[in-house]
């Protein structure tokens, strides 16, 4: 049985951690919160014209305070999605590290995932339709097990996209 000379296993201390929150995380790129604040806005006209031509038609049998707490319950709402946005944009990011990636995002609800580069199966970069007019795109990580990805990264340009992709794929090959 011959040893392998590379392997340790020593102990490390929380303390000699350092804290992943306090790392340099990459933002994204500002033309995805101009985009989420794009829609916001294109859905509160879409709602607003909806209920004005929906109140036009049933102006007789419906009470003036439904037309107006509708439309306005959505434009409290929407305008409550465009706070949302703009505070909690700065907060998302991503870090590489020598053996991983990690996203965090959240304003209220904090979330920050890391995915070990031997984890993963399989990197995808990906464009919708809007993302592309924009000159956007997303970064798909998946794991062993599903058909969804487990880590997104949107916002990011296509070149950035594809050179994490690039990174993140020599990492995996590494590792098999």
């Amino acid at each position: 049985m011959s040893l392998n000379k590379e392997f340790s296993n020593l102990v490390v201390l929380p303390e000699q951690l350092a804290p992943l929150e306090q790392q340099d995380f990459v933002g994204l790129e500002n033309k995805l919160k101009t985009l989420k604040l794009i829609s916001t806005a294109i859905m509160l006209v879409v709602v607003t014209i909806v209920f004005f031509v929906i109140g036009l038609v049933l102006s007789d049998n419906t009470p003036l305070s439904v037309l107006i707490s509708v439309p306005s319950a959505f434009v409290v709402l929407s305008t409550w999605r465009g706070i949302i946005v703009m505070l909690g944009f700065p907060k998302k990011g991503y870090l590489l590290r020598e053996q991983d990636i990690s996203y965090r995002s959240g304003l209220f609800f904090y979330k920050l995932t890391t995915i070990p580069f031997n984890r993963i199966q399989h990197v995808e970069v990906s464009q919708g339709m809007i993302e592309k007019a924009v000159g956007l795109a997303s970064v798909k990580l998946f794991t062993a097990g599903g058909s969804v990805s487990d880590l997104s990264i949107p916002g990011l340009l296509p070149d950035k996209a594809h050179q994490i992709e690039s990174f993140l794929l020599s990492k995996i090959s590494k590792h098999e």
